[in-house]
């Protein structure tokens, strides 16, 4: 696989694309990643340098690569040999995704072969629109086995906008996606979660699916179960709730839902759906370090010579790691155990059919 991955802080579009894409020729596929003041302007100048590519880019809280994490930069990565690609773009998604399923199927039958590809994708963020995504991708993908991994676009952390691009246009409802097929290999995709399970176990038994709103668990009133599990008051919870999210048990995997807020009829709104009768556990904080060690350990026995990895890193990790002065640190070791790779820090997660948060998602290439 031939590519380069290259970073700027100029405040210039033009310059900052030229440098931190310099160098590449004709590239099949351009990924890139900065603050939501530049994104628009560099949405636009990479079109015009590399016309003839697939240019999908997402605004982050904070981009990373193997030489550390990097806030107001633009990040870029561009594939000039090794893969074939094809790209997309899904709108009004707060709305009826599913209209432009065609656009899927169309993407999907340039293929020449599905086997050894991935959909990677970027939505943007807090308008609760992923689940509806996922449904649309999937109704495609699922036919062919394409696995998918993609993220919600991120912003400073104070959830006020978020962005994505394809090929020089912006979007703010929106989802951009690409067909990624690795030429020389296959594509492993990973999650990772630095959270683990209390013995607080709840049958989610009242919600509204559609925003995201536990009414009851266990038919207790969501905030009054939790605050109860947490040996607290309800109008102390709000704390807790940063670090105490909500594991969704689905077969053998657990799927993070970080908390919104509590709401003023003791309900509870997070951030991922959760449905009707599932079964959930509160969770708390593991100890990431150790998880993070075996994370690397899984992936250096399944893939002993990556080429590039494409990691989703959640923006809430993103934050707590700088708070414990890590970030930098973990971002270097990432990159000791799969090479180059480029990461973004959004608003949730995404793996196959599943919406979550507070999690890594990578997708590495052999």
């Amino acid at each position: 696989m031939k590519y380069k991955i290259g970073k700027s802080t100029q405040k210039d579009a033009k310059q900052a694309i030229e440098e931190a894409a310099g160098g590449l020729k004709e590239p099949k596929l351009i990924l890139f990643y900065s603050g939501v003041e530049q994104f628009e302007a560099y949405t636009i100048e990479m079109k015009k340098m590399f016309p003839d590519s697939i240019i999908m880019g997402s605004t982050t809280y904070v981009s990373l690569c193997k030489e550390g994490a990097y806030k107001d930069t633009l990040m870029v990565l561009g594939i000039e040999e090794g893969i074939e690609c094809f790209g997309d773009v899904l709108e009004e998604v707060d709305k009826y995704p599913l209209k432009y399923v065609r656009r899927v199927e169309n993407c999907v039958k340039q293929l020449a072969n599905p086997r050894n590809t991935i959909c990677l994708e970027f939505s943007t963020a807090l308008i609760s629109s992923e689940e509806l995504i996922l449904s649309t991708l999937n109704s495609v993908l699922g036919e062919k086995k394409i696995p998918l991994i993609g993220g919600s676009a991120g912003d400073h952390g104070v959830a006020e906008k978020t962005m994505v691009s394809l090929n020089g246009v912006v979007y703010d409802k929106a989802c951009v996606f690409v067909l990624i097929r690795n030429l020389k290999g296959a594509i492993k995709l990973y999650k990772e979660n630095i959270y683990e399970p209390t013995e607080h176990h709840f049958i989610a038994t009242k919600v509204d699916v559609r925003k995201r709103i536990v009414h009851e668990l266990n038919h207790e009133p969501a905030a009054k179960a939790m605050a109860k599990a947490l040996n607290t008051r309800v109008d102390q919870l709000g704390p807790y709730l940063d670090n105490r999210p909500l594991g969704r048990i689905i077969g053998n995997d657990m799927y993070i839902t970080a908390n919104q807020m509590v709401l003023p009829d003791n309900s509870i709104a997070y951030h991922a759906r959760v449905y009707s009768n599932s079964q959930v556990v509160l969770l708390q904080p593991a100890s990431y370090k150790e998880v993070i060690e075996k994370t690397i350990e899984k992936i250096r026995r399944d893939i002993p010579r990556p080429s590039l990895a494409i990691m989703i890193h959640c923006l809430a990790r993103s934050i707590l790691f700088e708070q414990d002065g890590y970030i930098n640190a973990y971002a270097r070791k990432m990159g000791e155990a799969v090479g180059d790779y480029v990461a973004f820090s959004g608003y949730g997660e995404q793996l196959n059919e599943q919406h979550f948060n507070q999690t890594m998602a990578i997708a590495v290439f052999e």
